[in-house]
Formats: C-alpha cells, structure tokens, sequence
C-alpha cells in the first residue's frame, strides 16, 4: 500500500521543482481543471495538485458502469477523500453536551 502522505508530497516537491506553485493555482471553478465524472463539479486543491492535469477522471467502477474498456498499459492515478467529521460531545455521564436552547 502506498503511503499518500508521501505521495502527496513527492508531487508538490516534483512541481515546485518544475517552478509551478501548485496552491497557487485557481483550482475551483476552471473549465479546464480536473473535474469528477459523477458529479462535475471540479476537484479540491490537494487532487488538483495530484492529478496535475486537466480533464474528467472517472473511477473504474464508473467506467464499467457505462460500459467502457480501461486502455491495457493504463495506469492509475491518486486521489484523496477527505470528509469532515464532528464529534459530538458529551458529559462525563456519557450524555449528549447541549446549549441552552437543546442543540448540540
């Protein structure tokens, strides 16, 4: 298994070393960013920065679902997924921490 954090940072380094900033780049809202397939809308900054090119990406599973072939010699690319969770917080009895009008 890859290490994505490793990943990750050998391509920031790989740009830089070309002279590209890749945060600088204006990654949301670019007709010719790299957008997901299923939803098209345009990739996160850290998967723009991955995926370094511009185009529709679609994940295997997408691909055969439509009923298309993956090229023999393809190769994959990297992407992360990232999801925000809260945790809720709670008393020292286990219960649910409220503020004074019931919401967490």
């Amino acid at each position: 298994m890859k290490d994505v954090y490793t990943e990750i940072a050998n391509r920031i380094i790989e740009q830089l070393e070309h002279g590209v900033i890749p945060w600088r780049k204006p990654w949301r809202g670019r007709p010719d960013g790299a957008v997901s397939h299923a939803t098209g809308r345009a990739y996160s900054l850290i998967n723009q920065m991955i995926l370094d090119r511009p185009g529709e990406y679609l994940t295997f599973n997408q691909v055969k679902a439509e009923g298309g072939r993956i090229k023999k010699g393809a190769h994959a690319r990297l992407v992360v997924f990232w999801k925000v969770y809260t945790k809720q917080q709670r008393d020292n009895a286990g219960q649910p921490v409220t503020d004074h009008a019931g919401l967490f």
